[in-house]
């Protein structure tokens, strides 16, 4: 599938919350659906404004008439730190149906240090995933010339923006198969001290988004994430204090180097016997 993959090509929409009321926001969840059937007889869109301050988040819609019919599902959890979009759009490949659709997510995640902890710089792993599905003889809008549109950060909310304060993934999925990715790189977080009034903050931010699909099926509904692997003795949780635990990402070619692993020892097995 065409990839595409930068640092910096990523607007940051940054939320701004006061640090003496961090403890009482909530994430930053909401999303849109517009959807078009029988060339515009019949419609349906709804939105839910991205700023929505709320830890969970879904919204569904379908239309249908004239023999076609389009449909979005879109949610996103703060507890996971996960979003997810699927749509279906069915006009016969003429075009006369369409579903666009997006989803957004922010949130500011503190970090807890261990008792003890000396004020420094810590790098922690972080993990950036997405998976989906887009139906053969999928076709999206001409003018749009893409499926789906994906932007995944995580950051030092207190530390600027530079290569090692900032990992994100962004970019475009323009056909149809399977999908998965899974970006691991490592965010330096600045710790001052028990009690510093900046304490040990990540910003993260994901976006789905589909311009338009004029045909077949587009699932991303179950595999946009974002994760960290947290040092020994730290913990997470969300702005709203609900807390995050990751569950561990496997490397990209773990599974595959699994099912090898598997069959040269059954080859090894057979041959001994025989």
């Amino acid at each position: 599938m065409k990839l595409h993959r930068t640092l910096f090509g990523f607007t940051l929409v940054t939320v701004a919350v006061l640090v003496g009321n961090q403890a009482h926001a909530t994430a930053t969840l909401g999303g849109v659906v517009s959807l078009v059937g029988g060339s515009g007889a019949c419609n349906f869109s709804q939105l839910v404004p991205l700023n929505t301050q709320q830890d969970t988040f879904v919204l569904n819609g379908a239309t249908g008439c004239l023999g076609t019919s389009s449909s979005v599902d879109l949610h996103g959890e703060a507890a996971t730190g996960t979003i997810g979009l699927r749509a279906t759009s069915s006009g016969n490949g003429l075009g006369s149906s369409q579903a666009a659709a997006q989803v957004y997510y922010s949130d500011h995640w503190l970090l807890t240090p261990p008792a003890g902890l000396a004020n420094g710089t810590y790098s922690i792993p972080v993990s950036l995933t997405l998976e989906g599905n887009i139906s053969p003889g999928a076709l999206y809008g001409f003018q749009f010339n893409r499926f789906l549109d994906y932007s995944l950060s995580v950051r030092d909310l207190y530390a600027g923006i530079s290569p090692s304060t900032l990992f994100s993934a962004n970019g475009s999925i323009s056909t149809t198969g399977a999908f998965t990715q899974t970006f691991n790189g490592n965010v330096n977080f600045r710790y001052f001290g028990p009690g510093s009034a900046l304490p040990m903050t990540a910003e993260v931010i994901a976006s789905l988004s589909l311009p338009g699909l004029n045909e077949g099926v587009v699932d991303f509904y179950n595999t946009a994430s974002i994760s960290m692997q947290l040092p020994s003795g730290f913990s997470a949780a969300t702005s709203s204090g609900l807390p995050l635990v990751f569950q561990p990402v496997p490397e990209p070619r773990t599974s595959a180097m699994m099912f090898v692993g598997l069959g040269l020892l059954a080859w090894r097995v057979r041959h001994q016997y025989t």
